[in-house]
């Protein structure tokens, strides 16, 4: 087998894959959802979409769907993601924070029931707006 030099390898700009899983989606999951791990199958893990007024639904380990997975698919869980052309007119600028939503995998610049921070705003834009999404560096609590 061929030793790859770490030099010519190059990573995925924006996205987390060095934290990344290939889980199982519970449930129906959209792109950039916020999702928790929630147990497991084989060797999969069993990720759903994480929800701030859900008892139990913002807690333990948090990721980022990298793309879209009907329930019982595949699907890649990153650390971290930038997400770029959204709303963030409502955020108070740049750095600010983003939070978990009461939306099921959904996040946004207002606090949901739990005001769990999971990423901050890039640019501060009606239409294109950006965020850098990290809810594996969140910490819920009850």
């Amino acid at each position: 087998m061929p030793h790859i030099k770490p030099d010519y390898l190059e990573p995925q700009h924006g996205t987390g894959y060095h934290g990344s899983f290939i889980g199982t989606a519970v449930g129906a999951i959209a792109a950039n959802d916020i999702v928790q791990a929630m147990g497991y199958t084989g060797d999969k893990i069993s990720f759903r979409t994480a929800d701030a007024n859900v008892a139990g639904r913002h807690l333990g380990m948090l990721g980022v769907a990298d793309h879209a997975a009907a329930t019982g698919a595949p699907i890649r869980v990153v650390s971290h993601k930038l997400v770029t052309g959204v709303n963030t007119s409502a955020s108070s600028g740049v750095g600010y924070p983003v939070y978990l939503s009461d939306t099921p995998g959904g996040w946004g610049t207002s606090a949901g029931t739990a005001s769990m921070v999971i990423g901050n705003v890039l640019e501060d834009h009606a239409a294109t707006g950006a965020v850098l999404l990290a809810p594996a560096h969140s910490v819920g609590v009850e």
